[in-house]
């Protein structure tokens, strides 16, 4: 991997992982067009401390008050006490990641579906990344359509245990399918249960916080399984530059929301998956 593709695929990644269009989509066509070959775990966690990095960049504050809250929690755990909106964020956060482990869950003749899913995007390629991008789109639009039918949307601090849930769930299946976007997927679910537009991307972005680390502690126990090694400079190459454009997409992409101007996504995903297909099929 050269200077050059390290930068390339950090500013892909720093754009796409947190606008509505699949980072792990990007990637693979990006490697695929680079002509990279190498599945190097040890760059991916770059790319991931780096947007991790920008989100925390941007979210300090409320991260900072989260992390009292969640002492506070703890200390008022058999309380009755009425909880604090910081608390009730924290709560509703971890409710949202619970879906999550069902990634681990073996099913007889299948496996963890984190492993199917795996061998199935390996076996179909850029077939399957296509369709993802179709449904991201698909969901895009019926998410904002859905949206128009509510007079009332809630706030942050409104967002119910099942709204977070149902977060979580769309997470879940982002999650094991690239191409299918995170953030669409959980502003789409987000705007159909009636929350406003900003408080969903503000608890989505949060919510990518214990994501983001969680994948970078399991693509790090992976490393265990191999001989990997990689030039210092390219891993710093990518976290800078994932974690720069990271905070500059975010905060592009909170404009974007405020002013009802996303769905040029809906059309972009939609046109990238049928350019996925047509890819592999030619």
């Amino acid at each position: 991997m050269t200077n050059f593709s390290a930068i390339i695929q950090g500013i892909i990644q720093g754009i796409t992982e947190f606008l509505p269009v699949s980072s792990s989509g990007h990637l693979m066509l990006s490697q695929y067009f680079l002509g990279i070959h190498e599945n190097n775990l040890i760059f991916d966690i770059a790319l991931h401390v780096g947007t991790l990095i920008s989100v925390i960049i941007v979210y300090y504050k409320t991260v900072f008050r989260l992390f009292f809250a969640f002492f506070s929690c703890i200390g008022n755990l058999f309380s009755k006490q009425k909880k604090s909106n910081d608390e009730r964020l924290l709560i509703n956060l971890f409710i949202s990641l619970l879906p999550l482990f069902a990634m681990f869950i073996k099913i007889p003749g299948i496996g963890k579906i984190k492993d199917f899913a795996s061998n199935l995007i390996d076996s179909s390629n850029l077939t399957i990344v296509g369709l993802a991008f179709i449904v991201t789109s698909v969901l895009l639009f019926f998410g904002d359509l859905i949206s128009k039918n509510y007079s009332n949307f809630k706030k942050l601090d409104k967002i119910s245990f099942k709204d977070s849930i149902l977060v979580g769930i769309s997470q879940f299946f982002a999650a094991i399918f690239p191409g299918l976007s995170r953030s669409g997927s959980t502003l789409s679910v987000g705007l159909m249960c009636g929350i406003e537009r900003q408080s969903i991307i503000d608890f989505s972005f949060l919510m990518s916080i214990p994501t983001i680390i969680a994948a970078a502690l399991l693509k790090f126990k992976e490393i265990r399984s191999y001989s990997i090694s990689i030039d210092r400079n390219i891993l710093i190459l990518g976290i800078l530059s994932s974690a720069i454009t990271g905070v500059l997409t975010i905060k592009l992409f909170k404009w974007l929301v405020q002013n009802d101007k996303t769905k040029i996504f809906v059309i972009y995903t939609f046109i990238l998956g049928i350019f996925s297909i047509m890819i592999y099929l030619l």
